[in-house]
C-alpha cells in the first residue's frame, strides 16, 4: 500500500529487516533475483520457509538448492526470466539471520533443558489496517516474542521444540 513518493521510506525500512522473497505468482524481478542468487552459490545466506507457523520443515544449504531446482518450470537459473513451479508458492525465500552467540541456560516447562552456546531472535509484531486506497486506518504495536535456541540448530520454532521462550535482560 505504498505510494511511489514513499519509495525512499520503503527502501530505508527494507535495510532494517531480513529480505523476504515471494515464490508465488506475484513474484517480482527482485524475488527472482534472490532465487538466482541462492542457486548461484549463495545458498548459505538464505532459508526456504513454508508459510506456516511453529517452525520446522525449512530448507537450508544443498536441500534449499535441490528444492528450488526441482520446482523451476522453465528457464535457466542464469537467465533474467525463470518460471517457478506452483509448488513453491507455499514457501518464501528469506535471508538468514546471523545473531551474535551467547552462553545460556535453556528452560522448558520450568526445567533446565541444557546449557551452551545459543542465539536469540526478537520478533516485534504490529497490526495494520488500511483502506483500498492506502489510507492507514489502524497501526498499533502488538507485542514481541523472544526465542532462544542452541547456536548449532538451524530450525527455530518454539512450538516444535527447537527453541525456548525467553525474556529480555536489559542492562
Amino acid at each position: 500500500f505504498f505510494f511511489p513518493e514513499e519509495q525512499p521510506l520503503v527502501d530505508g525500512m527494507r535495510e532494517a529487516f531480513a529480505g523476504l522473497y515471494s515464490l508465488g505468482p506475484d513474484a517480482t524481478d527482485v524475488d527472482i533475483a534472490a532465487v538466482r542468487r541462492a542457486l548461484g552459490g549463495h545458498e548459505g545466506q538464505y532459508v526456504l520457509k513454508p508459510q506456516r507457523e511453529g517452525g520446522g520443515y525449512n530448507f537450508y544449504g544443498d536441500q534449499l538448492v535441490q528444492k528450488l531446482r526441482e520446482n523451476i518450470v522453465s528457464g535457466r537459473t542464469d537467465e533474467d526470466s525463470i518460471e517457478l513451479g506452483s509448488d513453491l508458492s507455499e514457501f518464501i525465500l528469506m535471508e538468514r539471520l546471523f545473531p551474535p552467540q551467547q552462553t545460556a541456560v535453556l528452560l522448558r516447562a520450568g526445567l533446565v533443558e541444557g546449557t551452551g552456546d545459543s542465539i536469540s531472535e526478537l520478533g516485534c509484531f504490529g497490526t495494520v489496517v488500511a483502506s483500498h486506497d492506502g489510507q492507514v486506518l489502524h497501526s498499533v504495536y502488538a507485542g514481541f516474542l523472544l526465542r532462544t535456541k542452541y547456536s548449532n540448530v538451524d530450525e527455530g520454532g518454539v512450538a516444535s521444540g527447537f527453541a525456548t521462550l525467553s525474556s529480555p535482560y536489559l542492562c
